[in-house]
């Protein structure tokens, strides 16, 4: 018995691609999609691939377009070094749910997670955003901040 991948099946996994990208962008879902699509379109017009070749075609497309499409987005990301919403971050206050060790952490906020840069801390340890650092987060602990802040006081009013 063969198996039978017609259009739909290409069109399909495009748009699952699609959304996989929309959720976390790199390059690569994009690229995939991309690929998805052609050869949604390429067995549309010769039915008569099999999906061995198919499955060939889609290796040679989606390795050269992955391997443009992520270089583009790592140049993007190069010449842009925090997006909108790392922007909003800066300033906020959070609990870290996991350690940062070795001066890197993660941490989930509403369902996105963010790569942390700082000092090492313990999990639960509450931390304010005081800015961006390439796609990371750069954080310090509130008891941290709060010393800084009272030193600076003390220096003015000496003066």
């Amino acid at each position: 018995m063969d198996l039978i991948v017609g259009p739909w099946l290409w069109y399909a996994i495009a748009l699952v691609l699609v959304v996989f990208e929309g959720m976390r962008p790199s390059g690569l879902f994009a690229a995939m999609a991309v690929t998805s699509g052609i050869l949604g379109g390429l067995v549309t017009a010769y039915p008569e691939l099999t999906w061995q070749e198919q499955l060939g075609i889609y290796a040679i497309i989606g390795t050269v377009l992955s391997l443009i499409f992520t270089k583009a987005v790592a140049v993007i990301r190069k010449n842009d070094d925090y997006t909108p919403e790392s922007k909003t971050m800066i300033g906020q206050d959070f609990q870290l749910t996991s350690p940062i060790q070795n001066s890197f952490g993660e941490i989930e906020l509403d369902g996105v997670f963010w790569s942390l840069k700082g000092p090492d801390m313990k999990k639960g340890t509450t931390v304010r955003v005081v800015g961006i650092d390439g796609e990371m987060l750069a954080v310090m602990p509130i008891s941290a901040l709060s010393t800084q802040t009272e030193k600076e006081t003390a220096t003015e009013e000496a003066h």
